[in-house]
């Protein structure tokens, strides 16, 4: 074999050897990128969450653990009080088509540029830049027995109506409704605003051509064609009203008339740093973990399937 020739078949193999070469640096440089990312996201939520799944196994007081095995959640099921902090979150969740139905129309108005539509847009969205305690300590103190409503419904001759509204279990839940409302409309209303501006102009005309009355627009051409919004508002809001009330029930009721409106994640807080028992809060972390994945889930499969069947 001549010089030449050696030297032909050299040269493919160290190009090959140079992009393999090229390939290991770019796959090690990709690494080294996310690798911060993949840190923070194990520090700050793998471990913990690994972490609260073992400690639902064990009776720990933050200092000392020792292995209970399946008594948490033996005691969980057993004292029945799971299900009175469920029908709490409950209560929220059933709540949620109605401020739904209204996010909807208040977009729909607002993105056919009613009368003082702009202004009405900052208005509905303003207690979405509050902060949610800044929200709960208004309310409360607005329902109090010498609050604002309470004055305002005397000034108007109506003192029957006047009510202690958080010592009675049922206007405590409407207090925390109508706060919910409240804050969730203009987050909805923008929710929906957005996917309003994805819908052809042609669709609504061609339904105004038809002679579809408002109602019957919204219901039967705006609600279909809006099933990524809703889907994306429900999974939200659900997981709102089953791992966000804290701040809410803690700046209103506290959980109270008694524990009347305390929901599962509350009861997580009181019995981790109240009583201290924080392998019994682990165990119910982890069912309400489990709880809203197999709801959140649930919601998008379905929403997913209704969106392959046209809306039907």
């Amino acid at each position: 074999m001549t010089v030449a020739a050696v030297g032909r078949r050299a040269a493919p193999e160290a190009g090959t050897v140079r992009r393999s070469r090229s390939r290991r640096r770019g796959a090690l440089t990709g690494v080294v990128s996310v690798l911060p990312a993949v840190l923070l996201v194990g520090a700050f939520m793998w471990y913990p969450l690994v972490t609260t799944v073992y400690h639902s196994f064990t009776r720990w007081d933050g200092m000392v653990t020792r292995w209970v095995g399946l008594a948490n959640y033996r005691r969980l099921f057993a004292d029945g009080d799971i299900w009175q902090y469920l029908r709490t979150n409950l209560v929220f969740f059933l709540s949620i088509p109605l401020i739904l139905v209204m996010c909807l129309v208040v977009a729909v108005l607002l993105h056919e540029q009613t009368p003082g539509a702009r202004f009405f847009r900052s208005v509905y969205y303003l207690p979405c830049m509050l902060s949610v305690v800044v929200v709960g300590v208004l309310m409360r103190s607005m329902f109090l027995p010498d609050g604002v409503v309470n004055r305002g419904l005397s000034a108007a001759g109506l003192h029957a109506l006047s009510t202690d509204w958080l010592s009675s279990t049922v206007t405590a839940f409407v207090v925390l409704i109508l706060t919910f409302y409240w804050q969730t409309l203009g987050q909805g209303a923008l929710v929906f605003l957005a996917g309003l501006s994805a819908m052809p102009p042609e669709v609504i005309e061609a339904s105004q051509m038809d002679g579809a009355g408002w109602w019957r627009r919204l219901f039967r051409v705006v609600l279909p064609m809006q099933t990524p919004a809703i889907s994306y508002f429900l999974v939200i809001n659900t997981s709102y009203v089953f791992i966000g009330l804290f701040s809410l029930i803690y700046t209103i009721t506290k959980g109270g008339p008694g524990t009347s409106t305390t929901p599962l994640d509350y009861e997580i807080y009181l019995s981790a740093f109240q009583t201290g028992d924080l392998g019994y809060a682990s165990a119910l972390s982890v069912v309400l973990l489990l709880l809203v994945s197999v709801i959140a889930w649930l919601q998008v499969r379905n929403f997913d399937l209704f969106s392959r069947n046209g809306g039907r």
